[in-house]
Order: C-alpha cells, then structure tokens, then sequence
C-alpha cells in the first residue's frame, strides 16, 4: 500500500502495515516476544543492521516495525518511531534535534511531565535555551523567536486547558525562520486532524491514550521525516534514552488501532452531549470545549480539526454552592459519580474524571452509552444541592 495509493482511514487501520506471517500464514499479527536475535555466520550478525535492523530488541523488532509502518501511514508521514512512552518518544526526540546553546520555544500550555523534562534536563543540565510563548497568539510566537531558535514545540490541544494552536500558520512562522515544528497532538489523532499535512515537521502522540485505547498499554511515538526518523531512530531514542517499546505493548496497540476512527467519533459523540447537557447547568460557571459554538476557538476546531472537539471536556463549578468551598463541591460532584471513575489518563472505553488546578474539572470521555453519562453526571451535580 503506497501513499500514491492512498485508501481510507478505516481501511489503512486494518491493512496498513499489516501482512501474514511468512512463515506460518497467520493474519492476526505475530508477537516476537525476544531481546536478542540469532545468526548463523558472524557475517550474518554484522551485515543485520543495515539489512534488517534486528540485531536486538531495544533498537528494533518486527511487532514494532509493523506497528511504525502503520502509524505512519496513519499520520502520512514517511516515516516513525516508536518508544515505551509518550514521553519517552518527547525525550528521545528532542535529545535528537537539539544541540547545546540552541532555543526551543516551547507553548506555555504543555503536559506537566515534559514541561519539568524542558526546565530541568535540556535546560539547566543540558545548555538548551527554553523559553515559552502563548502559541494561540502568532504575533507572540513570532516576538519570542530568537536568532539561535531551532524548535518550536506546541500540544494541540493543550493538557490540560484544551487551547488550540492554529498548526498551518504555525507551521508557516516556523519555516520562514528556519526551525522545526514538533507538534504533540495527542489529544486529537486522526480523524480529528494531521498536523503534518498543515505544515507540521514532527508529530508526536502518547500511544497510551486514543491510538491503544483500551488503557493497558503504554507507547508512544513520533512520525515525520525519513531523515529526522532516522536520526532519532539511531542514537536518540536507543542510546539516548533507552525507552524502547515492548513487542507484546506494540501487538496491543496494533490491536486497537483498528476501531480507532470508530472509537474516536464515539468520544467525540460522548463529549459534545455532555459539554452541551454541562453548558445549560445551573451549577456549572464555565464550560470549555472546542466542538462549542461558544468556544473562543471554536472555528479554528471547524477548519482544523473537522469541527470534532475530541474527547476531554473540562468546567469548572459556580462559587458558593450549599455553602461549600470549591474544593468541597469539586470533591463531593467527582465522589457521587458511579459511573466514572476518579482516575488519570484518557482515550480509553471507560470515562475518567479527576481534578486539575485551579478547580478544572476534567472528564475524560469514555464509550458508555451517552444517556448513561449524562444521567450519572446530573446525579452528581444535584448532590450538591440535597
């Protein structure tokens, strides 16, 4: 299957990178569950690499080379790498790219782990240059760019505040100042949108949330460029950081990837009715969530990401309800949920609802049936009211 061939979305999810074993004729994809591979000449051993790359498992392996080829099909990209988490293709790419003295200008709205990755690693043990700029505004992405500038590394939409960054024009500042844009788009894999077909150099997702979605795996991995995969391929993410990813994660994760565009409309489905049924609340202050008319970024969600607002949906409460504080409320609405759970994560069949600073309340938005949501959260919200 070839990009001048292209098929749907549905379709490359089950065909792409997908072949029967050659040796067995199996469909279902094969696990090779091993560290290390054999050779019958020494000649064998030190030709593999160039042949095959299968010399041992951190640096390649069959399960996780199909799984590569099919995300970067996915993603349209000419090629991928995979790593044992999210932030370990984050690390491992941008310990690739970088070099000491040169800036990346970061989003001020980024996942807390690699905000503490860019400040205290690349930063102050490495010599990189980091600074942020608010990426919803070009005109301040644009100030903050310095001579020295190589990256600028954007979420889209951010963790957790749901802001949008407009990747197409990003993408346009980033070229004409010679730099790579490197954007983590985790909370919206296709079929909300592909950064690297508006411009976008790199993209990065944690295969652990929408990709897998079945919450019991954890991968990530980054697609682009066969030059920048390579190197990233061979040292970063082998040498530089070691986080390659299992086999048996990468099977999983093959497995999943096939109800993806099912899963995700789903979510999408699930998070509009409840952003909808919070937004008309009497007990709700604000709601945030991009498929919103009401949201500031509301067209950009239209133009970029096919008006699918994904499926996180985060809101915040009215002060002084029943005489509570807002900690009180917030903790006695998310401790009356039945059917979601308190927990971290997202992307995956069971809806998740924790707390976030600031008193965001953020539901992670699972496949249960849409009535069922809504009727468990409206029970919650009238505990606060006895």
């Amino acid at each position: 299957m070839s990009k001048e061939n292209p098929q749907s979305l549905e379709t490359l999810l089950i065909h792409g990178g997908h072949r029967p074993d050659p040796v067995t004729r199996a469909l279902a994809a094969p696990i090779y569950q091993t560290a290390t591979y054999g050779f019958d000449t020494v000649d064998d051993m030190n030709s593999s690499w160039d042949r095959t790359g299968l010399v041992y498992s951190r640096e390649g392996s069959p399960t996780v080379y199909a799984l590569e080829e099919k995300l970067s099909l996915l993603e349209g990209g000419e090629a991928a790498i995979c790593a044992g988490s999210g932030m370990g293709s984050i690390c491992s790419t941008l310990l690739s790219v970088l070099k000491k003295g040169e800036h990346l200008l970061c989003s001020k709205e980024v996942f807390s782990h690699t905000g503490v990755f860019l400040r205290e690693l690349l930063q102050e043990k490495m010599g990189v240059d980091v600074s942020c700029a608010d990426f919803r505004d070009l005109e301040d992405v644009m100030q903050n760019i310095q001579a020295n500038t190589a990256v600028l590394y954007t979420e889209t939409p951010s963790n957790p505040s749901l802001g949008l960054v407009n990747i197409r024009e990003t993408a346009r500042i980033a070229k004409e100042n010679n730099c790579l844009l490197i954007v983590d788009s985790t909370f919206a894999p296709p079929p909300i949108q592909r950064p690297l077909e508006l411009g976008a150099d790199l993209v990065i997702h944690s295969l652990t949330k929408y990709i897998n979605g079945h919450g019991d795996a954890l991968g990530g991995v980054v697609v682009g460029s066969k030059s920048i995969i390579e190197t990233i391929h061979f040292p970063g993410m082998p040498c530089f950081t070691g986080a390659c990813l299992s086999p048996f994660n990468a099977w999983l994760i093959l497995r999943g990837m096939m109800t993806l565009d099912l899963r995700i409309r789903k979510h999408c489905e699930n998070a509009l009715a409840l952003a909808e049924f919070l937004e008309t609340h009497p007990l709700v202050d604000l709601v945030n969530y991009p498929a919103l008319p009401s949201h500031p970024q509301h067209a950009l969600c239209l133009s970029q990401m096919n008006g699918m607002g994904g499926g996180i949906v985060s809101f915040w409460l009215k002060k002084n309800i029943a005489g509570l504080s807002p900690e009180e409320a917030s903790k006695r609405l998310l401790d009356h949920t039945q059917l979601m759970t308190i927990a971290t994560s997202l992307g995956e069949g069971h809806t998740l609802i924790q707390i976030e600073h600031g008193g965001m309340i953020r539901i992670a938005v699972g496949l249960e049936g849409k009535e069922d949501l809504l009727g468990d959260l409206s029970q919650a919200l009238d505990s606060l009211c006895p």
